[in-house]
């Protein structure tokens, strides 16, 4: 792997490890066992390291975020969906941990974050629509919008309420089935009772599976 490539991996496992304000770039070349100036002929400063990280996180991001609209899928399918998207937040979770910090050095970086939280509010919106043609759900417009943003927020700030919970511990789970739940959980009151029994019984299939390691 040549040496930029490591820079970045190595950033961005101390930056979801330790937090981005709390790793420097001599930590950064400290860990590769290389020279700060090594690391400065590549990246002048942190923020072009973590420029070229949210580019990254960006492509996957919206890569992932073209939602579904197939009329065939059932709940499980919109379940393993929602779930792919906690996963490549998981990934670049430090982005999720210091939002503020790290968004307010850079305007640039600001407007690429909104336009993902747009993206993620018109995803949740557009399965909302589907499943409501389906007659999954029962909603109105407005509040197919209301759940929309209650969607993408709680998916936004998931992994920063559960960093907060485990503060003080060794480690922080990987514990992405539970932010699923809460996002899932969501469409509920809009589910007739038939689909709210099948969707327990996707959450107790999903759940159990992954406490299992399955």
């Amino acid at each position: 792997m040549k040496t930029r490539d490591r820079i970045l991996v190595t950033s961005l496992e101390l930056f979801n490890l330790c937090g981005e304000p709390n790793v420097t770039t001599i930590d950064i070349a400290n860990e590769m066992d290389i020279s700060p100036g090594n690391l400065y002929y590549h990246f002048r400063n942190k923020d072009e390291i973590i420029s070229e990280l949210f580019q990254a996180f960006e492509e996957n991001m919206l890569d992932v975020l073209q939602s579904p609209t197939d009329p065939g899928l059932d709940m499980m399918d919109y379940w393993m969906y929602v779930h792919m998207i906690f996963e490549r937040m998981w990934d670049y979770r430090f982005l999720y941990r210091d939002p503020v910090t790290i968004l307010e050095r850079n305007e640039k970086l600001q407007r690429k974050f909104n336009r993902i939280l747009d993206k993620k509010q018109d995803a949740a919106l557009s399965i909302i629509q589907v499943m409501e043609g389906q007659s999954l759900i029962s909603i109105s417009r407005e509040e197919a919008e209301r759940l929309s943003t209650n969607i993408a927020l709680t998916a936004t700030y998931w992994l920063n309420f559960q960093h907060i919970r485990h503060m003080g511990s060794n480690s922080e789970p990987d514990d992405l089935e539970a932010g699923v739940y809460q996002v899932i959980s969501h469409i509920a009151p809009y589910l007739p009772p038939e689909g709210r029994e099948l969707l327990d019984a996707v959450a107790d299939t999903y759940l159990g599976a992954s406490s299992s390691g399955g």
